[in-house]
C-alpha cells in the first residue's frame, strides 16, 4: 500500500484539510475529552492488558486509543465507525506506527458490530455505544471502558450500569475537565474565527456542540465495567 504521505502528521493534516468540520477544526487527533491518553489511562488502571487481550474500540474515528494500546500492549485491536474517511486514516497511520499487523478496522454502525459473540477482553469507547451490542461481543469478566458524555443530568453512573445489565468498578464525574476543555476549545475557535481560519458558522456550530450540553447539565463520566 502506498501513501501519498510518508508520516503521521501530514497523513492527519490531510484528513483535516479535507474536512473543515467543527468537531476537527481547532481539535487535533483528539476530539474530544477522553479521546486523549492522559484520561484513558485512569480507566486502564489495574487493568491486565498484554498481548493476549483482544479490544474493541467502539465508535472509533480514526482509532487514536486502539493504536495507542497496540503500540504500548502489542495486543490485537478492532475498530468500528460509520465514517471510512476516518477508518482509512486510521489504518494508514496503524502502517505509519509499524502496527497494521495488529489493526483492524471496519465501517460498521455502533448498533450492529460485525462481530461474533464473546469476542473481546475489552471493549471502549470515548463516544457513543450500543450497550446491548457492547455486552454481546463481550466475553464473560470481559470489561467495557466508557469515557463519555450523558445527557440526563440525575442519571447515576450506578443507574446506567444497571440498566446495561453490567456491574460498575470505577466511576468517575469528570464534567468539570471536560466542560474546561470545551470551553478552552471554544477559546481556540474565537481565535481562529479572529484569524479569519474559520467562519461564523463554523464557531458556532463548535460553541452548541461542545459547550452548551455541559451548560444544560449533563455529565461527563469514566466508567469501567463488567461483564460477570
Amino acid at each position: 500500500m502506498h501513501h501519498s504521505t510518508n508520516n503521521k502528521t501530514q497523513r492527519l493534516q490531510k484528513w483535516f484539510d479535507a474536512r473543515p468540520n467543527w468537531d476537527h477544526a481547532s481539535y487535533g487527533e483528539f476530539m474530544h475529552i477522553g479521546a486523549n491518553q492522559t484520561i484513558f489511562r485512569i480507566a486502564l488502571q489495574d487493568q491486565d492488558v498484554n498481548n493476549e487481550t483482544k479490544v474493541l474500540d467502539t465508535a472509533c474515528a480514526v482509532g487514536g486509543n486502539a493504536r495507542w494500546m497496540a503500540s504500548l500492549f502489542g495486543c490485537e485491536v478492532h475498530g468500528n465507525d460509520i465514517d471510512e474517511e476516518a477508518l482509512e486514516v486510521a489504518r494508514d497511520l496503524a502502517e505509519i506506527e509499524n502496527i497494521s499487523h495488529l489493526c483492524n478496522f471496519v465501517n460498521a454502525p455502533v448498533e450492529n458490530l460485525p462481530f461474533k459473540d464473546k469476542t473481546f477482553d475489552m471493549v471502549i469507547t470515548t463516544d457513543v455505544f450500543d450497550a446491548v451490542e457492547v455486552k454481546r461481543v463481550l466475553k464473560s469478566g470481559g470489561f467495557f471502558i466508557v469515557v463519555s458524555l450523558f445527557e440526563d443530568p440525575n442519571v447515576t453512573p450506578m443507574q446506567l450500569a444497571e440498566g446495561w445489565g453490567l456491574e460498575l468498578e470505577v466511576s468517575l464525574d469528570v464534567t468539570d475537565l471536560a466542560s474546561a476543555f470545551n470551553r478552552a476549545k471554544e477559546t481556540e475557535a474565537r481565535l481562529l474565527h479572529e484569524s479569519k481560519m474559520i467562519d461564523a458558522r463554523e464557531l458556532i456550530e463548535i460553541m452548541n456542540k461542545s459547550v452548551a450540553p455541559y451548560k444544560r447539565g449533563s455529565r461527563h463520566y469514566i466508567m469501567r465495567l463488567r461483564k460477570s
